[in-house]
């Protein structure tokens, strides 16, 4: 049977090559912008669509950069719907973990607004807001890139996110980056630099660069986890551990290690099933590289529930087209059945 949230996936492009690189040129920026646009703009901006994340796996150069028109700036208020939580859906109060900034910066008729930033790990969550005083059209949205600094030193980041137009003239993002191998310990010095900004395929180049200091250290200390060792294998031989299960007040994430990756045939994964309280459970895939992978539970079925106790999970698997198109291919059962005892969490 299809799977609706992942036909969200359709005609993108993955290119597993690319991992690693450092940086993009300017017709590779198109490209994955186009792809990244139509991931977001065909469902008319659903509420939480950020299964996005999979067209956008490990890039070097992670999507946010933005700028904001001086005329616009009277469009580009506070607004209720800048707060991260409500954005992606979650119930919990985030405001101890956040760092408010609603810092922006306008060149060449665009303004960047950044509204939040939090820390999850090796994970770093960032809202803004780009307004310029051109009328975006049914199906247009402000895309960008940037380069992230941690105290001095530049990172390579994949990112995942969703994307909504929140008036006729701004585009609002919320946009987690992987930062992996990074120590989010302590009091860190961030900076987010950005040289490009596009709308369709028109890039206009200027300025915007933000630095602000932040902390992961609250967030981290309430993260409960439950070790685990389930493995799957998929049909090109690729495997899969599932390592670590944990929760906070950003939601769950299961950890995996890949090993005998597969570069010319990959495919889509996910973990899906029910808690015991009869609730539907679904992972999707935030990142995913040549050796680990990171699952995320999907609030499209609402958050999961605070009594649960019991997870019974699946995992699935759909092979992506060797070219560029359209996903036909149904989802496999890809394992057996796991269960999570989620009063182990500690």
């Amino acid at each position: 049977m299809k799977n609706d949230i992942y036909s969200m996936l359709n005609e993108i492009k993955i290119n597993i090559d690319d991992y690693k690189r450092e940086d993009f040129n300017d017709i590779e920026k198109k490209e994955i912008k186009a792809n990244l646009k139509k991931s977001i703009l065909k469902k008319k901006f659903p509420k939480r669509n950020a299964i996005a994340a999979v067209a956008i796996v490990a890039l070097t150069i992670g999507i946010f950069g933005n700028n904001i028109g001086v005329s616009a700036l009277s469009k580009v208020g506070y607004l209720i719907n800048n707060d991260i939580g409500s954005f992606l859906g979650i119930e919990k109060n985030l405001d101890d973990y956040k760092t408010v900034l609603n810092k922006s910066i306008t060149d060449n008729g665009i303004t960047v607004q950044l509204n939040e930033v939090i820390l999850d790990g090796n994970e770093m969550t960032v809202s803004y807001n780009v307004t310029s005083d051109k009328k975006l059209d049914e199906y247009e949205s402000w895309d960008g890139f940037n380069q992230i600094y941690v105290n001095g030193k530049a990172l390579n980041t994949g990112a995942s996110g969703s994307a909504k137009n929140i008036d006729d003239y701004t585009t609002q993002s919320v946009i987690t980056y992987n930062l992996e191998n990074c120590d989010f310990t302590g009091d860190l010095n961030i900076k987010l630099e950005s040289s490009s900004v596009w709308l369709n395929d028109n890039e206009q180049k200027g300025n915007w660069t933000f630095e602000f200091k932040t902390s992961g250290d609250q967030l981290r200390i309430d993260t409960k986890e439950i070790i685990l060792n389930n493995k799957f294998t998929l049909e090109n031989g690729q495997e899969y551990t599932l390592e670590k299960y944990t929760d906070n007040s950003l939601g769950q994430k299961i950890y995996a290690s890949i090993s005998n990756f597969q570069k010319k045939s990959s495919y889509a994964v996910m973990l899906k099933g029910y808690d015991d309280l009869g609730n539907k459970v679904e992972f999707y895939p935030s990142y995913s590289n040549k050796k680990n992978a990171l699952f995320k539970i999907e609030n499209i079925h609402g958050n999961l529930n605070e009594n649960a106790k019991i997870l019974k999970l699946t995992p699935y698997a759909a092979k992506y087209p060797e070219e560029s198109g359209k996903m036909d291919n149904e989802y496999k059962k890809a394992g057996e059945e796991f269960t999570i005892d989620l009063s182990q969490l500690k």
